[in-house]
C-alpha cells in the first residue's frame, strides 16, 4: 500500500463532514474559472471515465470537483471507486487486457514497474503550450521528492530513480532519458500523534524535570523518545508510551524503513543496483532499537507484535498511549478528555519517514488521451488541491500547504497535521521500484515481526531476509551490478 489501506472509521467521518466546505472554496477560486487547454485540437468526448480509490485517496474530495470541470468543458467524468486491494487488481486487469474503457486510472507508485508499458507518458503534453498553461499549472509547485518518486520513470529501466533534486523540470527530465507518467494527487507519510494534554500537564512537567533534569517536550530524537515513552508508560493506569506496528504486514516494513533511514541507512532498502542494503550496520542498529522499544524498554501496549495501523489508531484514540505513529489524522474519543497534536517522527542522524503517493495517469489505450491529460491537470492543479483541503486531501503541492498554514481554521480543526505532513513529505523516503515488491516486502516484514517476537535476533532476521530478497530479485530477472 502507499501507506495506502489507511481507511479508518474516524477519518471517514471527518471526510464526510468536510464536503460542504469545499463548494465555497471552489466558488472563490478564480484559477478554476479559466478553462485549461482552450486551444486543444482533440475531439471533445461527452464523457471520460476514471478509476479511483475510495478513502485511501479521498474520493469524496475529488467528486466535488467534477461538476466544476463539466461547467468548464461540458464533459462528464464517470468515476468508479473501490478499496485499495480491489483497486490494484482492477487496474492490473484493465491494463493487461489493453482495455480502453478507463481514460484515467489512479496508480500507486509501487505498481508502476509492473504497468509502465500500459501508462501513457505525459511529458510532451506538459511541454506543449497548447495543452498546458504553465502559469496556472506550475510544475515547480509540486513537492519535488513526491513528484520524482511517484511520477518520473525511465522507460527502459523503470526501477531506476531520478537522481536530481530541486524544482521539477520537465525539460530536464526528458533530456535525462526519463518520462513523467502521471500527476501526484494524494501523498501519505508516517507522522507522530501525541497527547498534548499529557505533555502540558503541570505534574508531568515537574516529575519529568525531576527525573531527567530537563523539560518535558515532544521528542525530536529517538534518544529523547525513549525517555519520554518510558516516562509515560504506566501499566497500572493502562497507559503506555507509544504504539508500534510490529504485526505481520506491510506496516511493519514501513516502521522499519523509517527507522533504517533515520539511523543513516538507505530507506529504499533495495538500491538501484538491485542490492539489498537493509541488513547492514544501520539496519541492524535500527531493528535492534525497534525491538528494544517493545521488549527492553517495554513502552508499547500488550499485543504490539500483532499490531497494524488500525490497531495503532485505536490504541491512540482510546487513550492507551501518549504517542503514536500513523499515516493520517487521528482523534481522541470523548471519554479520554484530552487534546492532541502532531509532530515529525523522531530522527537519529536524519529524518526519514516512510511516504508514498498515488498519481492520476492516462491509460495508454484511451481514445481520449489529450482530454484525459486535461482532466488530471485540472484535478491536481493548485486551486483544486487547495479546494480539497477541508476534506483532508493530502496535497502534493507546496502551495496547498501554504494555504493551510495561512488559514487558522485548519489549525483549529487539524492542529499541526498539515505543516507536519508537508515537512515529512519533503524529508521522506519512498519504496524501491520492483515489479515483485510485494514478495520483497513480505520477507522484510516477516524479519521485523520475527525479531520483535524475539524468535531470532535482529541481525539474524535481517540476514535471512536479505538472502531471500536476493533470490526473489534474481527470480524476477533483476541482476545486481
Amino acid at each position: 500500500m502507499t501507506t495506502s489501506n489507511l481507511a479508518h472509521t474516524n477519518r471517514r467521518s471527518v471526510l464526510k463532514s468536510g464536503v460542504a466546505a469545499v463548494g465555497g472554496l471552489l466558488t472563490a477560486s478564480t484559477v478554476l474559472g479559466r478553462p485549461y487547454l482552450a486551444r486543444a485540437q482533440a475531439a471533445k468526448p461527452s464523457q471520460l471515465t476514471m478509476l479511483y480509490a475510495t478513502v485511501e485517496a479521498d474520493s469524496d474530495a475529488v467528486k466535488t470537483l467534477l461538476p466544476q470541470f463539466k461547467s468548464l468543458h461540458g464533459i462528464d467524468i464517470a468515476m468508479d471507486t473501490m478499496p485499495y486491494n480491489a483497486l490494484q487488481q482492477k487496474v492490473f486487469a484493465e491494463l493487461a487486457s489493453k482495455s480502453a474503457y478507463y481514460d484515467i486510472v489512479i496508480v500507486d507508485a509501487p505498481w508502476m514497474s509492473a504497468v509502465i508499458d500500459n501508462i501513457h507518458p505525459i511529458t510532451d503534453m506538459i511541454l506543449d503550450s497548447n495543452l498546458t498553461d504553465a502559469a496556472e499549472f506550475d510544475l515547480t509547485d509540486f513537492i519535488p521528492k513526491v513528484f520524482y518518486d511517484t511520477a518520473v520513470f525511465k522507460p527502459s529501466a523503470s526501477t531506476v530513480h531520478w537522481s536530481q533534486s530541486g524544482d521539477v523540470d520537465a525539460k530536464a527530465i526528458k533530456q535525462g532519458g526519463f518520462e513523467i507518467y502521471g500527476l501526484p494527487i494524494q501523498a501519505n507519510a508516517l507522522t507522530m500523534s501525541y497527547r498534548k494534554d499529557l505533555f502540558e500537564d503541570a505534574d508531568n512537567k515537574s516529575a519529568f524535570q525531576a527525573k531527567y533534569g530537563k523539560p518535558l517536550a515532544v521528542p525530536e530524537t529517538w534518544d529523547d523518545f525513549v525517555q519520554v515513552a518510558s516516562f509515560f508508560t504506566r501499566p497500572r493506569k493502562r497507559l503506555w508510551g507509544t504504539t508500534l506496528m510490529a504485526g505481520a504486514g506491510d506496516w511493519a516494513t514501513d516502521d522499519f524503513k523509517t527507522m533504517l533511514a533515520s539511523f543513516g541507512g538507505d530507506g529504499y532498502m533495495i538500491n538501484d543496483k538491485f542490492e539489498p542494503v537493509f541488513a547492514g550496520p544501520e539496519g541492524v542498529a535500527a531493528l535492534t532499537f525497534y525491538v528494544d522499544l517493545i521488549n527492553k524498554y517495554k513502552v508499547t501496549p500488550p499485543g504490539t507484535t500483532s499490531a497494524s495501523w488500525d490497531t495503532a489508531a485505536t490504541e491512540f484514540e482510546t487513550g492507551l498511549v501518549a504517542m503514536s505513529m500513523n499515516y493520517h489524522t487521528e482523534t481522541l474519543n470523548a471519554s479520554v478528555h484530552g487534546t492532541m497534536d502532531y509532530a515529525m517522527v523522531p530522527k537519529k542522524v536524519q529524518y526519514g519517514p516512510h511516504f508514498g503517493a498515488m498519481m492520476l495517469s492516462v491509460n495508454a489505450f484511451s481514445k481520449n488521451k489529450e482530454w484525459a491529460y486535461r482532466t488530471i491537470q485540472f484535478l491536481t492543479g493548485k486551486a483544486s488541491q487547495a479546494a480539497m483541503l477541508p476534506l483532508q486531501l493530502h496535497p502534493t503541492r507546496r502551495s496547498a500547504y501554504e494555504v493551510a498554514a495561512k488559514d487558522p481554521s485548519y489549525a483549529q480543526k487539524f492542529g499541526n497535521f498539515y505543516p507536519v505532513l508537508g515537512k515529512s513529505l519533503e524529508n521522506g523516503v519512498g519504496r524501491p521500484r520492483l515489479k515483485n515488491y510485494s514478495d520483497v516486502d513480505r520477507s522484510i516484514w516477516v524479519a521485523v515481526n520475527d525479531a520483535a517476537r524475539r524468535a531470532t535476533t535482529p541481525e539474524a532476521a535481517l540476514a535471512k531476509a536479505a538472502a531471500q530478497v536476493k533470490t526473489q530479485l534474481a527470480q524476477a530477472g533483476y541482476t545486481p551490478g
